[in-house]
């Protein structure tokens, strides 16, 4: 198929580059020039494992292009995809003026039959809203054209986007006729398997599959580090609780370790946007809101379990929120170092992807010094920080940390490290739970 993804940012250019793969011809178009000048490089504007190489691979292969003008995209192709950003307002509510504003492209483009697919992140009610918006462009321009529009929310994950887009646990499309079937099935076809199916829904079914399936992972994350605090004052190791919930098939393995809480640019939004709807229908999501409440408070957990921070030479090793990307967005470090600062300790900071993030979102200042390795930021630390989960942090040794720390405290914000080698060799260790 011929397909336009509007958008050439995490989502668009993830979906764009994938669509690619599966052999279809796409046009990713966005209004910024910039971007789109250094995409043509190849020059890809964040971290994601192997997109790189399949935008290259395609740019080569000429499966894939990118363009500033959206009008002249939308009318060269079969689908369009809106994968634009929905970002939350003050109070949480999304702001889906973009995705309108995609939608009112389409219908001023549009010259002939087209499915419009919205993969953006959207309240209820958004495609509705869009089909309005499309009705009333293509009757400015006096003209009759058929159109359709779908809600096909994504699923994916920083860090691992390349995989689950290629192969996704489920496809979701909200679609209100048959034609639209038979397009969103030819267009998956080679991306579903039968443990992969295209489940069908309403519009709005699929517009709150998102949200529901984002609240429930923040709410195993908040529920498993609420168990790890009374674990600390039971005295029992929250690794053999995780290790005895994850075999119960109806509980699962992901999303069950603890840590300093969950951060980047979903979980949260989609979390206090369900409380925003719920509002708005005069629905009380009591539980949505502790959840919520529970991982802003443990961001900051380990300053609770460690109170000789003040004045401190402190190495954070770790910065985004997750491992293999580069996002800092309500990260743990933030919250973190910003209170070290306020207890006057002087702070080294280092991470794999996330560092140039990392210090354009904390801005400068004099305690904070940036590290380019791991040794560097631990050079005459009292006490080792560890933030963020990346597997290159567990093959961190007890030699290691004598050689280069100072101090003997490590803080364990993911329990990465094997607590008894460290503690037999002298460290004082905490983690979490």
């Amino acid at each position: 198929m011929k397909i336009t993804v509007l958008g050439a940012g995490y989502v668009g250019l993830t979906t764009a580059a994938c669509m690619a793969e599966k052999a279809h011809k796409v046009i990713c178009a966005d209004i910024d020039r910039q971007k789109i000048n250094g995409l043509k490089k190849n020059n890809i504007p964040f971290f994601e494992p192997g997109l790189d190489k399949l935008v290259k691979k395609h740019l080569q292969l000429k499966n894939l292009q990118f363009s500033n003008s959206l009008k002249t995209a939308i009318q060269n192709s079969d689908v369009i995809i809106c994968c634009v950003w929905t970002p939350p307002k003050k109070n949480f509510k999304a702001d889906i003026m973009a995705v309108i504003n995609a939608a009112k492209d389409f219908g001023q483009s549009i010259n002939s039959y087209k499915i419009l697919i919205i993969k953006s992140t959207v309240p209820p009610g958004t495609n509705k809203i869009c089909a309005l918006a499309i009705q009333e462009e293509i009757k400015k321009r006096n003209i009759k054209v058929k159109f359709d529009i779908v809600s096909n929310p994504e699923f994916l994950r920083q860090g691992s986007a390349v995989r689950d887009t290629l192969k996704p646990d489920r496809i979701v499309a909200g679609i209100n006729n048959k034609k639209s079937v038979a397009i969103i099935k030819g267009l998956y076809k080679s991306f579903q398997s039968k443990k992969r199916p295209i489940i069908f829904t309403t519009p709005e079914s699929a517009e709150i599959i998102k949200y529901a399936a984002n609240s429930y992972l923040a709410m195993k994350l908040s529920f498993i580090n609420e168990i790890a605090g009374f674990c600390e004052i039971a005295g029992v190791n929250i690794k053999e609780i995780e290790k005895g919930l994850k075999f119960d098939k109806r509980i699962g393995l992901d999303y069950l370790h603890a840590g300093v809480g969950y951060g980047g640019g979903c979980l949260k939004k989609d979390i206090n946007a369900m409380i925003h709807f719920g509002k708005e229908k005069k629905y009380n999501f009591k539980l949505l809101k502790v959840v919520d409440e529970i991982n802003e408070k443990q961001k900051l957990h380990l300053f609770d379990r460690y109170k000789g921070l003040a004045d401190k030479n402190v190495a954070v090793l770790g910065l985004s929120f997750k491992p293999d990307t580069d996002s800092v967005k309500e990260a743990a470090s933030i919250a973190v170092v910003n209170k070290l600062i306020k207890l006057k300790a002087k702070i080294k900071v280092y991470d794999p992807a996330g560092l140039s993030a990392f210090l354009k979102a904390a801005g400068k200042h004099k305690n904070i010094m940036p590290c380019k390795k791991p040794a560097d930021a631990l050079r005459n630390a009292d006490v080792l920080m560890i933030l963020t989960a990346w597997p290159q942090f567990k093959k961190i040794t007890p030699e290691f940390l004598k050689k280069h720390m100072k101090g003997r405290v490590i803080l364990d914000g993911r329990n990465l490290l094997n607590q008894k080698a460290f503690k037999k060799a002298g460290f004082e260790y905490i983690g979490i739970g």
